[in-house]
């Protein structure tokens, strides 16, 4: 069977940062909204956290890293780390403990992010599947650099998937 790269299947991490974006929004409209950002995701990797220095409200800076290979090699792990930061605690916490609830569940919320990649952008994300995901780390509120400036808090999210990605080995 004669099978070729596609660029239709992405990295898992960019549906964890999608389904965070969108629990987020259903759990507090008010504060994580496109309208207060100009209509930017104030969720970005590090390289991108420059953009969102115009904006007060909070914003969340992300990194991924995959697993190495295991005994079953269509089975692959990675974890996804969010760097949130604001500066009011209570809704720092609030929103670390939405992120904590929504991806604590193991295959319940595994369940949950397969429906809602399923739905995004007419099958985007078809391709990759999660089968396990946990919260590995959780860091509460710090300040950041002076007292009662900037804070932040940390949630490590691990997790197995399974992947379509087509891969011509044999040439």
């Amino acid at each position: 069977m004669s099978e070729t790269v596609t660029d239709e299947v992405l990295h898992p991490a960019f549906i964890l940062v999608d389904y965070a974006w969108a629990i987020l929004k259903e759990n507090m409209p008010t504060v994580w909204n496109e309208s207060k950002y100009d209509d930017l995701v104030p969720i970005v990797p590090l390289s991108e956290e420059p953009a969102l220095e115009a904006f007060s409200g909070p914003h969340i800076v992300y990194g991924f890293a995959d697993e190495g290979t295991g005994p079953l090699p269509q089975r692959e792990g990675g974890s996804t780390t969010f760097a949130i930061y604001d500066d009011n605690f209570r809704r720092l916490t609030k929103t670390l403990n939405c992120l904590k609830v929504a991806f604590g569940r193991e295959d319940d919320s595994a369940t949950d992010i397969n429906r809602f990649s399923t739905r995004f952008l007419n099958g985007a994300y078809l391709g990759v599947r999660f089968g396990h995901v946990r919260v590995a780390f959780t860091e509460g509120g710090t300040p950041e650099i002076t007292e009662g400036g900037r804070q932040s808090a940390l949630i490590t999210i691990s997790y197995d998937y399974f992947t379509s990605y087509d891969v011509r080995t044999n040439v």
